[in-house]
């Protein structure tokens, strides 16, 4: 655990933490008291589906700028004037004002996502090449754990005390996680050489999607990490943040202290996912040649487990476990993927790979988290979860299907300008020599067999493999 006592890190994680705890607290606790108020999963899914939304036009409109950007800089701006647009909700807290309301989360939305692609370039501005590696997949979980408290503490909250203390303490931590971000120490050496590589690179929003597009399209393993990502975030958890919503009210008659009992257990099982995974890549025990039976074997417990969650409905104790394990699962797909995804994109196009991966994620998560509520009010959870079971499946399916077919789409670096991972100059840091990799000023380093540190991935080494 010594490794995670950089102090970087630990200042970086909690401000993110915090800062996305805030942007989470008030929508989360304005949903359960939209729930309350109308007993409809439909419309109170309408304002996860704004802040989902939002992140569409960020990930593609301002991600080529967070490229270019300092990102401690712009978390310090990003996060002052989310704490100030917050303020704004104390003017919608009556029902009538429900369009207003949805209009500011909206706005917070946008807000929110620029911080969450910012912060991700900070694990290039923050860090080292070895600390980005080390830290990608735990530092990120700081969304997923802050979603799960934000909904935890959001309804304690609303049950004792009500949505104006909720506003004041959500302005609080946007405040304090300006604090915190603030006494960071970018790496100054990788910080300027990344807004280079970006700054000679620059250009329009769209552009910079294109060519995002064409770096996932044509890298095997960065298309795979992309897939994985967004189904974990959109069949999993977009569909389980709407079921533990209504769940413990429809099944166990437990209102607000039931939902608070399932997003804490989600922030348990978010938290033991990320450190298990670290715990198993650590040791060489997620080896880059049987990747596609890990996915697939992640991806088929999790779905099985999934569907024992309606067949537990009867025991409380079965049905947490069960979704406990389902979180689990998903967290432990997401944070290899995203492991992956960080270690094989360039520097300098981080934040236009995390934006189009937002901007895709975020929006199916809006559509499938509203289909999954509107099947929940027409036909029930348990078909709702059938339905969205089904999908799983299919997607799995086909995704692995195609992955086995030989792939036509090997140039796209070069298309792009980036040296490919296979070119002849590129250097590799000869094993625990702890001289710098550069192969290209680019791409990512995997773990060896043994658990050490310096050899490339085998995609690196040997060029473009068919699939992970």
């Amino acid at each position: 655990m010594s490794v995670y006592l950089d102090r970087n890190f630990l200042l970086s994680y909690a401000a993110s933490f915090i800062s996305l705890f805030g942007s989470k607290l008030l929508m989360i606790s304005y949903v359960a008291y939209v729930y309350g108020e109308t007993g409809s999963a439909t419309l109170a899914s309408a304002v996860f589906a704004a802040d989902w939304v939002a992140n569409l036009f960020v990930g593609l409109l301002a991600a080529s700028f967070i490229d270019r950007a300092d990102a401690r800089r712009l978390l310090l701006v990003l996060n002052v004037t989310a704490a100030a647009v917050t303020t704004a909700f104390l003017a919608c807290l009556t029902p009538e004002r429900f369009p207003l309301a949805v209009a500011v989360i909206f706005l917070r939305a946008l807000l929110n996502s620029a911080v969450n692609t910012a912060r991700v370039k900070g694990l290039v501005q923050f860090f080292d090449e070895e600390g980005t590696d080390t830290f990608s997949a735990v530092f990120n979980s700081s969304l997923f754990i802050a979603v799960a408290a934000a909904g935890a503490v959001g309804t304690v909250l609303l049950r004792f005390t009500g949505m104006v203390t909720v506003v004041l303490i959500d302005v609080a931590t946007f405040l304090l996680a300006t604090a915190l971000f603030a006494l960071v120490r970018p790496h100054r050496e990788r910080t300027a050489r990344a807004r280079r590589a970006a700054r000679r690179d620059a250009r329009g929003p769209l552009a910079g999607v294109a060519g995002a597009v064409r770096l996932v399209r044509g890298d095997p393993v960065l298309g795979t990490a992309f897939f994985y990502i967004v189904l974990s975030v959109t069949a999993f958890q977009a569909t389980y943040e709407v079921l533990i919503s209504a769940m413990p009210e429809l099944w166990f008659g437990l209102g607000e202290p039931g939902t608070a009992l399932f997003f804490t257990a989600e922030s348990v099982a978010v938290t033991a996912g990320v450190f298990a995974y670290q715990y198993l890549g650590r040791r060489g025990l997620v080896p880059e040649h049987r990747q596609r039976r890990l996915n697939l074997g992640t991806a088929v417990a999790a779905t099985l487990l999934y569907a024992a969650v309606p067949l537990a409905q009867d025991s409380l104790t079965l049905t947490l476990l069960a979704f406990v394990a389902v979180v689990f699962g998903g967290e432990l797909i997401w944070a290899h993927q995203y492991k992956r995804l960080i270690a094989r994109t360039p520097d300098a196009r981080i934040s236009s790979v995390v934006g189009l991966l937002s901007a895709v994620g975020y929006s199916l998560m809006a559509v499938l988290g509203f289909a999954f509520s509107r099947a929940m009010d027409a036909l029930g959870a348990e078909w709702a979860i059938a339905l969205d079971l089904v999908l799983i499946a299919l997607l799995v399916a086909c995704w692995e299907l195609g992955a086995r077919r030989p792939s036509r789409q090997g140039s796209s670096r070069e298309d792009l300008g980036i040296p490919s991972p296979a070119a002849p100059s590129a250097r590799v840091r000869p094993a625990r020599s702890g001289r710098p990799r550069d192969a290209g000023g680019e791409g990512g380093e995997g773990p060896r067999p043994d658990g050490g540190r310096g050899e490339p991935e085998p995609a690196a080494a040997h060029g473009a493999v068919p699939g992970p």
